[in-house]
């Protein structure tokens, strides 16, 4: 007995003096960040003018940095705004699909032919530096933006995640 006394002072004598280390915590966010992974869509958007001009219908590359970003309704930078036909929606499958942004990335998406069901493998995409793979979206609202003079939206056909 006089032995487990003699374990148990000792034991609780070593956690009583043991010295707290001293942690730096991040913000949630700032780890959330760490871990977000950048995104590109493949957008169908549309214009309505408030007057006299009929809607305009037209097809983007959209880039986002981090991911997170495209899930709150934010639009991209204009440097991350690469718009692929300016006069009609376009068919994202069955042949290459390139843009080049302001910086002189050029990203090519090859969607294969045919229907994809929603969030299937559906093609690949490069910007030259990496290659992506790409996925059928549900078609939702990436983001929509009011102005004075008209309201542009747009919405993800696919969506392409870093290899």
């Amino acid at each position: 007995m006089k032995s487990f006394t003699a374990l148990t002072t000792l034991l609780l004598a070593a956690v009583a003096s043991a010295t707290p280390t001293p942690v730096d915590f991040e913000t949630s966010a700032d780890v959330l960040a760490k871990r977000d992974t950048e995104i590109v869509y493949l957008a169908n958007c549309q214009s309505e003018v408030s007057c006299c001009t009929p809607t305009q219908y037209y097809s983007q590359i959209l880039y986002y940095p981090a991911s997170a970003d495209s899930n709150n309704g934010q639009a991209p930078t204009a440097a991350n705004t690469c718009t692929v036909n300016s006069n009609s929606l376009l068919t994202w499958e069955g042949s290459a699909q390139s843009c080049t942004y302001s910086s002189g990335v050029t990203f090519t998406s090859h969607i294969d032919a045919g229907s994809h069901a929603a969030y299937s493998y559906s093609g690949w995409g490069s910007n030259g530096f990496k290659n992506w793979n790409c996925y059928r979206d549900n078609g939702r609202l990436i983001f929509s933006q009011s102005r004075p003079e008209a309201e542009n939206h747009c919405n993800s056909i696919y969506y392409c995640l870093p290899q």
